[in-house]
């Protein structure tokens, strides 16, 4: 009878530890931030499926990739999988992240990091180099999946060789500041992309480093969470709070920089790789209340909310506001002037998720009102693209409180 509890006791504490411990939805209230019901579990749902259906592609029974739907298909990204393994994380599909996970590691370079770009599901070391927007958003997903389902231990050592191979190969310092270069072998001082930023993972990072007793590197972590600020603030606009693409570690014109790959070969306007920095500013605020993250979100949504006509500051200045979330649009210099592009004749015109999402993030900063506002019309638009239907579903989990922090 004893040897029966006992083995009983074992098979539950077993069951326990291989259980998901975080079955969406959690809708969890950030102690940051000001939240909406206008975006639902149910909603997610669907675009999760609509995700699925049209994004993942199965290489064999133990490896699936992320598509570049609907007219690349053939091409992945580590961006695309990066992605694909927050959200089925987030998600807890576990078949689908573990398979994310494989096609990761057998495309990685000698420095850990998984090169930026395959053909189907060609394998190996093509020695294209890494991303590091991708890089650190492969080591978050795998902390979120150690949380996920804590019977997987090799999550969390994953996450932690990831961690570790980025500090060495995908930051530098420049004049005192740690900067985060765009990629493992290239960028630095001279080129860096504000929109790989995310200081919610350093700080993230930092605790798990402390965890393991390697203070170290849980210095360097701390420290890179307050200097990248200093690198946003000097880039950022200083009334709209929009940023260049790409900049130097001093917010100036970049060098020596492969801002052809940015999404629209511009390297000073805020377009489709600019867009996201909201969403990364807004995850720190409401994981950590961040007082910097809290401002430059505010001046986001002040330029959201001001009417288009030209504009001028105290020093004459010109600036020109988006004339409401309604009227956003997918490409902007970083005074708020509509930017059109010859090359690409929608942009500056559609009313693009990708934008209209991460600035209703930003909205989480400013009142209930404004929020409701904002997310009523994020809520709307349906994703029928690669690019805004991965966004638009982290976008959404972060809105709901089902992107929780997966820290200690």
């Amino acid at each position: 009878m004893i040897r029966l509890i006992v083995f009983t006791c074992f098979l539950l504490a077993f069951g326990r530890a291989y259980a998901q411990q975080y079955p969406f939805p959690q809708q969890q209230t950030y102690a940051y931030g000001v939240m909406s019901s206008h975006i639902t579990a149910a909603d997610i749902s669907k675009d999760y499926i609509f995700w699925k259906q049209h994004a993942v592609a199965f290489c064999n029974e133990t490896e699936a990739r992320i598509m570049k739907f609907p007219n690349d298909s053939k091409t992945t990204v580590s961006e695309g999988i990066a992605y694909g393994m927050l959200i089925s994380a987030y998600m807890g599909d576990k078949q689908l992240f573990d398979k994310l996970v494989n096609y990761y590691k057998s495309r990685c370079n000698s420095n850990g990091m998984m090169n930026w770009i395959y053909i189907d599901c060609e394998s190996g070391d093509n020695k294209k180099n890494g991303a590091t927007d991708a890089d650190i958003d492969i080591a978050c997903a795998l902390l979120v999946a150690a949380k996920q389902w804590p019977g997987e231990p090799r999550y969390k050592q994953l996450a932690s060789a990831v961690i570790d191979s980025l500090q060495v190969h995908n930051f530098v310092v420049c004049n005192g500041e740690i900067i985060q270069r765009p990629g493992d072998e290239f960028g630095g001082c001279n080129c860096t992309n504000p929109s790989y930023y995310s200081p919610a993972y350093y700080k993230l990072f930092a605790t798990i480093k402390k965890a393991e007793g390697n203070m170290a590197a849980y210095s360097f972590w701390e420290k890179a969470y307050f200097d990248v600020y200093s690198t946003l603030l000097k880039n950022a606009h200083p009334i709209t709070g929009l940023v260049y693409a790409w900049t130097n570690f001093e917010g100036k014109d970049p060098s020596d920089c492969y801002y052809e790959v940015s999404g629209s070969g511009t390297y000073n306007s805020y377009q489709y790789d600019a867009c996201r920095t909201p969403w990364r500013i807004t995850m720190d605020y409401v994981w950590f209340g961040n007082e910097q993250a809290h401002d430059y979100l505010q001046r986001i949504s002040r330029f959201v909310q001001a009417p288009v006509y030209a504009q001028y500051d105290e020093k004459g200045r010109v600036w020109y506001g988006a004339g409401g979330i309604a009227n956003v649009v997918d490409s902007y210099w970083t005074n708020g002037l509509r930017r059109i592009n010859p090359d690409y004749p929608d942009w500056g015109h559609r009313h693009a998720i990708a934008f209209v999402g991460s600035f209703a993030l930003a909205s989480m900063a400013t009142n209930q009102q404004y929020v409701d506002h904002c997310m009523k019309e994020f809520g709307v638009l349906t994703a029928t693209r690669y690019y805004e239907s991965c966004l638009g579903l982290l976008y959404k989990l972060l809105a709901t409180g089902n992107f929780w922090y997966p820290g200690e």
